[in-house]
């Protein structure tokens, strides 16, 4: 693999991610850049490895939910590690089995647009940030995971009926996920089709000023998607879990910062960019 080189290139970061990496435009190989590696064209090993771990475990909840399949015991102990608790009610187990099923659906459609939606420019990240997107979705799962109520090794549904458990902040998260998944979808198309013709052929990597949809309200709407994602998966678990909303925090500050910095790249390279729109949240940042 080529030594990507940075020649002083403003920073920017790829569409829909959660790692916030300052990403630079490269150029022609260069010596002294042994530990940067070109990773936008890998940016789907982060949704790879999320549809097939976060698929694994959706099985395992899937299995001990509906059949009574108990944990493999190297799950459970794993589980146990990162802090999930035996006890006999507290967090809904459907709640948790819905969120485990929005972050697959959500990984699944982000992968799909990798190959067929976004048109990434050549760039460069640092392989640590890399390692660390790879292991955050692993984490994110696991997560999500630790919230299940546990009797043993066996998920513990109150009344022994996973529906009867549904409540109107499922009904309510799953609308906000549907919606929010909707916009980034469309900001992601809005972003691709910059850089393609009207066949659909890509035709070059340049930046240029996207209008539509929430687009007309702030730069980044696909970071401000990404946030509206993790928090109807906060709403789906009651609005109560305080694990989740760390989650959601962290969210917030990575995608608020990702939105500054190309907010600030937009309004750099373009004159005539629309004074109105604000970075990330909509008349207020």
């Amino acid at each position: 693999m080529g030594k990507p080189s940075l020649r002083g290139r403003r920073a920017r970061q790829p569409a829909g991610s959660l790692m916030s990496p300052r990403v630079l435009e490269e150029d022609t190989a260069s010596p002294g850049q042994e530990r940067k590696t070109n990773m936008l064209r890998y940016f789907s090993h982060f949704y790879i490895i999320s549809v097939l771990w976060n698929g694994f475990l959706l099985w395992h909840l899937t299995q001990s939910l509906f059949l009574g399949v108990p944990f493999p015991n190297w799950l459970h102990g794993l589980l146990r590690i990162l802090g999930a608790a035996q006890f006999q009610g507290g967090e809904l187990a459907l709640s948790a089995f819905l969120v485990l099923v929005f972050l697959w659906l959500h990984s699944l459609r982000r992968l799909f647009e990798c190959f067929y939606v976004s048109v990434f420019s050549n760039a460069v990240i640092h392989v640590v940030q890399y390692c660390f997107g790879l292991v955050y979705y692993v984490l994110t799962g696991l997560t999500v995971l630790t919230q299940v109520p546990m009797d043993g090794r066996n998920v513990y549904v109150i009344g022994k009926n996973l529906l009867m458990q549904a409540r109107w902040f499922h009904i309510l998260g799953m609308l906000m996920f549907i919606w929010s998944s909707v916009h980034q979808y469309k900001c992601h198309v809005i972003l691709g089709n910059l850089r393609k013709n009207k066949a659909g052929v890509v035709i070059h990597c340049n930046h240029r000023i996207p209008f539509g949809d929430w687009f007309e309200y702030v730069s980044s709407p696909n970071y401000l998607a990404e946030l509206m994602i993790y928090i109807s998966m906060a709403v789906t678990f009651g609005f109560h879990n305080l694990t989740w909303w760390l989650v959601v925090t962290y969210v917030f500050f990575s995608q608020a910062l990702s939105a500054f910095l190309s907010h600030k790249f937009y309004k750099s390279k373009f004159v005539s960019y629309p004074k109105h729109r604000k970075a990330f949240l909509p008349f207020l940042f």
